[in-house]
């Protein structure tokens, strides 16, 4: 196993075992010492890779994504021809093909909120810093330089919506994960979909 691998491995033992924790006791069950302990790292090896004890229940890791948005932002890891929305989707599943995804998780962290809702405004605001984030790569990718372009943050927007209905599909607990599409599979079928619906003209032919 790789370092790389190994870091990947030893974040998400941190991420799950302090939801199980929030599930079990709420927020204020247990302390950063107490998860540090159960996982087998030190107080500080925690501090490398998460802000706060809801950071890591929340799965917001320190710098996780940095250098891969800056070489986004370079024009490199996907295709150079690909228009700005898909190649903002084929970053993310570039990023799925690295740390995966898991339904059983997706179920753990309904949980947590059940538990404690209060993590939904640091979620949401994780989110935002997330989406300024990609926006930010978006319009160095393609030179959108200016001030007032919207662009990049409609672009970031978009994604977030193709993410959001791909995920309802791929979370939803009718769907069989044996026989159904991967989630890159259901990210790129919504975008095509998108893609598809704001090119259709309206009935009758009226612009």
């Amino acid at each position: 196993m790789s370092t790389t691998d190994r870091t990947r491995a030893l974040r998400r033992s941190m991420v799950s075992e302090a939801r199980r924790a929030v599930v079990d006791g709420g927020l204020q069950g247990f302390t950063i010492e107490q998860l540090c302990e159960r996982v087998g790292v030190s107080r500080r090896t925690f501090f490398n890779h998460f802000a706060s004890k809801e950071d890591v229940v929340l799965g917001i890791e320190l710098h996780a994504d940095t250098e891969l948005l800056a070489a986004y932002a370079a024009g490199s890891v996907v295709p150079s021809d690909l228009a700005p929305l898909p190649s903002v989707i084929a970053l993310l599943i570039e990023q799925l093909h690295v740390a995966g995804i898991d339904r059983t998780d997706e179920a753990l962290v309904r949980h947590v909120f059940e538990r404690e809702p209060a993590l939904t405004a640091r979620f949401l605001s994780a989110t935002d810093t997330q989406i300024a984030k990609v926006a930010d790569a978006v319009r160095e990718r393609f030179d959108w330089t200016e001030p007032d372009d919207p662009r990049a943050r409609l672009v970031a927007e978009a994604a977030v919506g193709v993410v959001r209905v791909s995920a309802a599909t791929y979370f939803d607990d009718d769907f069989d994960e044996a026989t159904g599409p991967r989630f890159d599979e259901l990210l790129e079928s919504s975008l095509r979909l998108m893609t598809a619906a704001i090119s259709t003209p309206a009935p009758g032919g009226t612009p």
